[in-house]
């Protein structure tokens, strides 16, 4: 495995941030670490990164121990949530500050690939909330790190600039097998994007899985609900869960439902209706009206096997 974490601990006055994190990684894999605040998400990038030092534990990259090295040694990029440019200095200089003559070499590329050649002599204050983390981006990119690490890169964008970064972002990961690691909160983002994805809860590792297995299999209804709406209902004298997506409209069959709500949520309608005293969601391409008594069916596979 190109980059191996093995029991890593940090402790803040004694407590337990981040507790036993091991893992590994295939070079140019992309792992999206999600969880709620307070989980050690971040504090997994810093540790990582060299920004704090870990309390126990090993991480190796590319063969090499690097936890007890500093930062500026482990060829690690880190792009931000918001990441800080020089004031005085414009975007080219902010670029090239620091770099040596073979890192200097692709600049035109990324350059191109990242659409700033018409912003290169702008100075920061003059950027948009894009505009910057493309530089951000490129600035980590240029120096060909062997790990890229992001920290929410997107959250704090209107969403076609956001779709227009990430899009440039996962080419260029792609196309150059960078392995990566993305924090991130969101998760129908994640479940899109990444190879495998990390569920952090209580500072620990919860779950750690491929985006289909994760969804289709969570390990409990916590997890479940983090990836997508779960509708339940009492099925041969126990609660079955499943997803909305996952329930037909048919023509006839034993479980009726009538419909209590419709929303329309872009695309479809998203239908609420009363079965056995048991409020059940699912989706149609119709509006249906209230009061209306419809016949759905699902697949026994498509139950979710939470107990």
């Amino acid at each position: 495995m190109f980059l191996k974490v093995n029991n890593l601990s940090k402790l803040y006055n004694s407590v337990n941030v981040i507790e036993n994190i091991t893992f590994s990684q295939k070079k140019g894999e992309i792992i999206s670490i999600i969880g709620s605040s307070g989980t050690g998400k971040t504090t997994v990038l810093n540790c990582l990164s060299g920004l704090v030092e870990v309390s126990s534990g090993t991480i190796f990259l590319n063969s090499t121990r690097i936890d007890n090295i500093s930062a500026n040694l482990r060829n690690i990029s880190y792009v931000f949530q918001e990441s800080p440019l020089f004031p005085h200095m414009n975007v080219l200089e902010n670029i090239l500050f620091n770099l040596n003559i073979y890192e200097k070499k692709d600049l035109d590329s990324l350059i191109k690939k990242t659409s700033i050649d018409l912003i290169l002599n702008k100075y920061p204050h003059e950027l948009s909330g894009g505009e910057n983390q493309r530089v951000a981006v490129v600035r980590s990119l240029i120096r060909k790190p062997d790990l890229l690490l992001l920290d929410e890169p997107f959250s704090n964008l209107d969403t076609p600039n956001k779709n227009i970064l990430k899009e440039i972002i996962l080419n260029i990961i792609k196309k150059n097998q960078i392995t990566t690691i993305m924090v991130n909160h969101d998760v129908k983002e994640s479940l899109e994007i990444s190879d495998r994805i990390m569920v952090l809860n209580n500072c620990k590792i919860e779950a750690f899985d491929k985006p289909e297995s994760i969804y289709k299999f969570p390990q409990n209804l916590k997890i479940a609900k983090l990836f997508g709406e779960v509708t339940s209902f009492k099925l041969n004298n126990k609660v079955a869960y499943i997803r909305p997506e996952n329930i037909n409209i048919v023509d006839h069959s034993k479980y009726k439902i009538k419909v209590k709500n419709s929303y329309y949520i872009g695309g479809k309608y998203k239908i609420i209706g009363s079965y056995l005293k048991n409020n059940v969601t699912f989706y149609h391409k119709s509006n249906i009206s209230k009061g209306e008594v419809l016949f759905f069916n699902f697949n026994n596979d498509d139950i979710l096997p939470i107990k």
